[in-house]
């Protein structure tokens, strides 16, 4: 079955993203949407439509120009809009579509990691986290299992997040600079990428959460200059016999797809969570000096 997205035109799809209302908005929408083109289409053609009336959609870390697709493309009669910070702009109260069918939109204010979602068991049919995980910053997993938790069985998720192994990111630390790709301090808060991810990684925090991925990819590869690209190409070269890593999993964006299987498995993965409590009783214990006899 063809996919609502897949039906239009760039041109048709960027009038739907200019029926939001956009006063107050941090950004201009049309350099936005120049950028972010292939993201919009990509992340869409995985989001499933509106199965029926009833059907509810979560977005965590929202920003307002995607609220078009849900509500007139998706046809997503139910739409929570979550932000932790009200006050940036992103998305805001009584938001409206220019034109647009009517739905229950509302703004959900609350911290992704560090608060328990403000929602009842299995009350939405599908969970979206659109370059978010990136800037998580204290307990992603917790944010996993609220996911779990409020997602109906069956249910869908739909995450994407910056590729810590793409190619662009190895050229990055051939030529002597930092791998990952926005990492700069703003002086008043964590808002920065504290943690890239790779595909492999997003399989197992996924299944880590009693959710089982039925598809993570990779999709763009923007270009830094023609040096670079070409400098691009000769690590791609270089790097396709890897098997576990194969060249799908190397462009710019992770895209992954899951359904909720089961309760969450693993609340703190190894791989992923240091236990400084743990670390401190280790040195808190005293040491057994061997003799030698």
């Amino acid at each position: 079955m063809t996919h609502p997205v897949d039906q239009l035109s760039d041109d048709q799809l960027h009038d739907l993203f200019m029926h939001v209302d956009t006063a107050g908005f941090p950004a201009d929408l049309e350099e936005l949407w120049s950028i972010e083109r292939l993201r919009y289409r990509e992340t869409l053609r995985r989001i499933p439509p509106a199965s029926g009336a009833s059907a509810s959609l979560l977005d965590l870390g929202s920003s307002r120009p995607w609220l078009p697709f849900y509500q007139e493309l998706l046809g997503y009669q139910h739409i929570v809009l979550n932000t932790t910070y009200p006050e940036s702009g992103f998305v805001t109260e009584n938001l409206a579509l220019t034109g647009g069918p009517s739905a229950d939109v509302s703004v959900s204010v609350f911290d992704i990691e560090r608060n328990e979602f403000p929602h009842s068991d299995e009350s939405f049919d599908t969970v979206l986290c659109l370059e978010v995980l990136e800037h998580l910053a204290v307990d992603p997993m917790a944010m996993m299992a609220e996911v779990n938790r409020v997602l109906r069985s069956g249910g869908t998720f739909v995450l994407t997040t910056p590729n810590a192994v793409r190619y662009s990111n190895v050229v990055n630390m051939c030529l002597g600079e930092h791998p990952q790709g926005w990492s700069p301090y703003n002086g008043r808060d964590t808002n920065r990428h504290n943690r890239e991810y790779t595909p492999a990684e997003i399989d197992r925090l996924f299944r880590a959460a009693g959710l089982t991925p039925t598809n993570i990819t990779s999709f763009g590869s923007k270009t830094r200059g023609l040096r670079r690209d070409l400098f691009k190409q000769a690590v791609a070269l270089t790097l396709s016999p890897l098997l576990r890593c194969p060249p799908s999993w190397r462009r710019d964006v992770i895209i992954a797809v899951g359904h909720k299987t089961s309760t969450c498995v693993d609340r703190r993965p190894n791989w992923l969570y240091f236990d400084a409590a743990e670390f401190k009783n280790q040195q808190d214990t005293p040491t057994v000096q061997q003799g030698y006899s």
